[in-house]
Formats: structure tokens, sequence, C-alpha cells
């Protein structure tokens, strides 16, 4: 008996086959998505891996906008409709933060690629999740950064101190007055604190490979009461930030330092505010401020107005953080005072 297919009807059961085995691998695929959009831009098919990694149901986002899922698409180097004029002669690639139906974000890499048969028929988008690795390429770039700054230090900050050891020992040697041998100590201490400080920055910059999920308001709340508490004319306010994946003792560290930094450089009662920015937190206070024009300063290692500070901790803040792969500025507050924004900061509730 002849059990062959005519070949219509095998082409038919060919082209099935095909469309069961891409179906399959669209939907086992983890941390890529791939869905179609029409020539416009608007999304057209969205699978269940879409749902899950975005939270939209198809009935949500169909006939909507691929720009939709960005974040902030205001802020990209390129427009959507510039990407997909580009796409229509092959592959594009584009980096950006989206946003999920939750409103929570995450670093994505999007590719689109034209769908052709003659003429264009639309796209093929496909969506992977690289938070992980935009954020561990940060961290390098960051600690690579942090590495030459650290050797530009050690050989600025410690060439002077051993010029001084170096001339008071031959004046020693030349008129043995002790006097000469008290100077070198003193210079021998102040290398020492100053290589601790080297030494506590270069600990604190360290890449952070093995995070945890941290609760911000334990954090501030422990790092408070190792500094704020302990000032009664200091008082904290807190608004509810959430989750993160961060080394809890390193953020402890950046808040206990954002804190003393504020209560530091205010005279009299200063109020500390912490709270959520849509990719990050911020730590403000109303105290005197930070002058404009050494604002892009106060970071700098060994960089400090204060005649009693070590010019460390702003340093160790801006380490800690990029160490975690975010990013932090300082600004005015609504009050006058400090405001540093940490960003780039991705949230787990």
């Amino acid at each position: 008996m002849d059990n062959s297919l005519p070949d219509s009807e095998s082409q038919q059961h060919s082209e099935s086959d095909d469309k069961t085995v891409s179906k399959r691998l669209i939907e086992s695929l983890s941390s890529h998505v791939v869905f179609m959009l029409n020539t416009e831009g608007n999304i057209t098919t969205w699978p269940e891996p879409a749902q899950s990694m975005y939270g939209y149901k198809a009935d949500e986002i169909l006939g909507n906008s691929v720009d939709m899922l960005f974040a902030d698409p205001e802020e990209m180097k390129t427009t959507i409709d510039s990407v997909l004029a580009e796409a229509v002669n092959g592959s594009i690639e584009t980096q950006h933060w989206h946003r999920k139906a939750d409103r929570s974000v995450f670093w994505a890499t999007l590719s689109i690629s034209p769908l052709q048969n003659g003429e264009l028929n639309g796209f093929v988008a496909v969506s992977q999740n690289t938070t992980e690795k935009h954020q561990y390429e940060k961290m390098l770039e960051r600690q690579n950064d942090r590495l030459k700054e650290f050797t530009d230090i050690l050989a600025h900050d410690l060439r002077s101190p051993l010029s001084i050891i170096s001339s008071r020992v031959h004046l020693a040697r030349k008129t043995g007055d002790e006097e000469h041998l008290d100077a070198m100590e003193e210079t021998t201490d102040r290398m020492a604190r100053l290589v601790d400080d080297l030494l506590s920055v270069a600990k604190q910059g360290n890449v952070v490979t093995d995070p945890e999920t941290t609760d911000v308001e334990t954090v501030v709340d422990t790092a408070w009461k190792g500094t704020g508490e302990t000032v009664g004319r200091a008082v904290l306010q807190y608004e509810h930030v959430g989750s993160v994946s961060s080394d809890s003792d390193r953020l402890i560290q950046l808040f206990e330092n954002l804190f003393q930094n504020a209560i530091r450089h205010s005279d009299g009662a200063v109020i500390v505010r912490v709270g959520p920015l849509e990719h990050g937190f911020y730590v403000e206070d109303d105290g005197p401020g930070i002058p404009s024009d050494i604002q892009d300063d106060v970071f700098d290692h060994g960089f400090t107005t204060n005649e009693d500070g070590s010019g460390y901790g702003l340093s160790v803040v801006r380490t800690i953080a990029g160490a975690h792969g975010w990013d932090i500025i300082v600004t005015d507050s609504n009050t006058g005072g400090a405001r540093f924004e940490i960003t780039g900061v991705e949230f787990l509730d």
C-alpha cells in the first residue's frame, strides 16, 4: 500500500511542522523573547515568553508601538523610527532600559531584523535581559578607572612625605639634632594613615560578584544607628526604597559616609532624607550644600574642604557605588543642601 501523501498535502504538513518547530523554539528561549512587528513598528505577535519577561498580556500590548517597551525612549540616542528605518537594510541592535508592566526596569538588548519577501512585510524583534552583563561591564570599567586613580594617588600623595623624610634624614645626620627625628616620626605616621585610607578604598572597590537581596530600609537603619543617632541635632526622614541586589556591608558603609558628610558639614540641626528614584535612590540634607564649582571634585580621593577631614569619605562612596555598577552624582536639594543621587540600580520588589 502506498502511504505517501500528495505533493501539496506533503508541503502543507512540512509547513505546519516548520511552524510548530518555530513556535516551540520561540517558547523555549528563557533569556530571549521573540515577537513580530509590522512595518510601522507595532507589535503583532506576543508569545508566552514575552508575557513572562515583560508582564504584559497579549491584549494589553498587541497593536502598540514597540517603544512602549522602553523605560524612557526620549532619552535614547536615536528614535524608534530611525531604528526601524535602518533595520529595513539589515539587523539593528539597541541597548537601553526596558520597563515591565509592574513599572520595574531591566537593561535589554533588542535586535530588530527585516521580514522581506520581495518587499518589507514587517520585522522580527528579539529581546534579551542583559542587566547582569551590563552591570558587570560597568563595574569593570569603574574598577579600571579606580585602579588608575589609585596608582596616581600613590605616586602623588606618597612622593611628598617621602621627600620630607629624605631631607630630614640628611639634616639629622649633618646636625645630630633629634628635632628632625620627631619630624620624620610625624611624617611616617601621616603616611601610615594615608596607606590605611588607600587600602580601605581599594577593598571597597572590588567588583561585587556575589550580591544578595538587601532591604534598603534595614541598611539605612543600621547605618543611621552608627552615625546619626549619636548626634542629637540630626533627624532622619525615610521614604520606602525597596530591595536591591548588593553587598549589604558595603552598602551600609555607603550610607554611613553620606550621613557623616551631612552631619559634619552642618553646624546646627540637620534633616537627612533618603528616598527612591526611578532607577535608584537619593540621600539629601538641608545643610549648607556643596558649591557648584566643586561638585565635580568632591568624589576625588583626598579632596576635602574640612581641615579635619581625610578627603576619603565621599571617595569611598563613589567607589562602593562603582563596585555595584551604579552611578552617583551630587547636586542641590530643594532646601539648598547637598543631594546625592545613586542610579543604575535594579530593584527587586
